[in-house]
């Protein structure tokens, strides 16, 4: 579950035990993540994008950007398509009921996936970022010939998919509050399934790779060689959200199971450096917030995990998507050679309260691009709390506001006028 920055509005987060084997699960790295173009020797330069995308852009395979905003005009949000600079943006499924969000362009390049709550009246948080009432629909990219491959029912939420590198599968994580005609106990499982495009795009074997067990799980980015995936599953005890690699079995019905992370915070959003030799996902540790508080207090009364299916989402919501304490967090990378899994911080953009969601790879592999958000400083009330710096910096605030958003900036990628939106972008060097 990961923030949903809503232009003009506030931000939601969509919404993670196990045998865990040893790092021979993941494919063997060709080199030592020490060194290399993404070797943990390497510095992490981090730098503003002149122009803010929404949340979680990806990138096509030509070079372009796909990503979700709703940019003022009354389309809502919607999937577009635009240049690094945002220039030659065009619309992908404007015309279609909003909202349509968190896409993801086939490696082929022939179609975009999208998250959509279209034909579903019990709707809730945002689609393809966690809550109920999302379906996952594929369209050309020129617009035409959209087409919703879940066909979820009422209480039903289908989210974070992600294509495989060969485009033949698709990766998502499943809700199911559909107690009347679906025996749904709220409990959510990751599935994977073949995408077929004859006779029209469509969705075979689909099957459960991890299980409904009350675990919290969020599905992540797949492995460059496709052997599988990674995603966030909680364990040991509730609150307590981790990043695992799922080997997927040959027949693709189960996973091999490696955990990669072990701080005691929300670990989540990650993606392998294309030499398969590292991770680098979200982490919320190291830093005070309500998010942490709730965790830290399950963790002290032993909670166990298959309970978070009934307390994630609740405090979730307290601990991110309210100015008072909220969570912040930064970018670390694991060293996947190394037998005790070493892993360095890379970004310390979270000290500051801002929130990294997800981030992907340019098509070269050169760099990182994510928008990231947080609430203006003075009304973002960090821990620990300071009286006296905090009145200060809210009265900078209110002698200084940003005026309200106005359509005719929306072609500039202006953020939201309670937050501060930017997009980043990183390199190895």
């Amino acid at each position: 579950m990961i923030p949903t920055f809503r232009p003009a509005r506030r931000f939601r987060w969509a919404a993670v035990g196990l045998a865990v084997v040893a790092v021979g699960a993941l494919a063997a790295p060709r080199t030592s993540a020490s060194s290399g173009p993404y070797g943990t020797d390497k510095a992490f330069n981090v730098s503003t994008n002149p122009y803010t995308f929404g949340q979680a852009p990806e990138f096509a395979p030509n070079g372009r950007v796909v990503f979700h905003q709703d940019f003022g005009a009354g389309d809502g949000e919607q999937v577009y398509l635009a240049n690094l600079d945002g220039t030659g943006r065009t619309c992908v499924t404007c015309g279609q009921p909003a909202p349509n969000m968190v896409p993801s362009v086939r490696p082929q390049g022939d179609k975009v996936l999208y998250h959509s709550w279209q034909g579903h009246q019990l709707t809730i948080g945002a689609p393809g970022f966690g809550g109920v009432g999302a379906d996952i629909w594929v369209v050309n990219p020129n617009g035409t010939d959209p087409v919703n491959l879940t066909n979820g029912t009422e209480g039903m939420d289908n989210y974070h998919a992600y294509w495989s590198p060969d485009g033949n599968h698709i990766v998502w994580a499943y809700l199911n509050w559909n107690f009347v005609t679906a025996g749904g106990q709220g409990k959510w499982d990751v599935r994977v399934a073949d995408f077929v495009e004859t006779p029209k795009p469509h969705l075979e074997n689909i099957r459960v790779v991890r299980p409904a067990n009350g675990h919290y799980y969020e599905t992540q980015k797949w492995a460059p060689d496709g052997s599988g995936f990674l995603y966030t599953e909680s364990t040991g005890n509730a609150l307590n959200l981790q990043l695992f690699f799922c080997k997927l079995t040959p027949a693709l019905d189960g996973c091999q199971v490696q955990q990669l992370s072990t701080d005691p915070s929300w670990d989540e959003q990650a993606v392998f450096t294309p030499d398969m030799t590292s991770v680098i996902y979200m982490s919320a540790r190291g830093k005070p917030s309500l998010w942490n508080t709730w965790a830290n207090l399950s963790w002290t009364a032993n909670l166990p995990p298959d309970a978070d299916y009934l307390l994630v989402l609740p405090l979730f919501e307290a601990g991110f998507l309210q100015p008072v304490a909220p969570a912040s967090t930064d970018l670390y990378q694991v060293d996947l050679t190394s037998p005790g899994l070493a892993t360095r911080r890379l970004t310390t953009d979270g000290d500051d309260g801002w929130i990294i969601p997800e981030f992907a790879w340019d098509p070269t592999g050169r760099f990182l691009l994510w928008t990231e958000a947080k609430y203006h400083d003075g009304l973002r009330v960090p821990l620990p709390f300071d009286p006296a710096k905090q009145a200060a910096a809210l009265a900078a605030f209110l002698g200084s506001p940003p005026p309200p958003p106005n359509a005719s900036t929306f072609d500039k990628g202006r953020p939201a006028f309670f937050l501060q939106s930017r997009t980043r972008v990183a390199n190895f060097g």
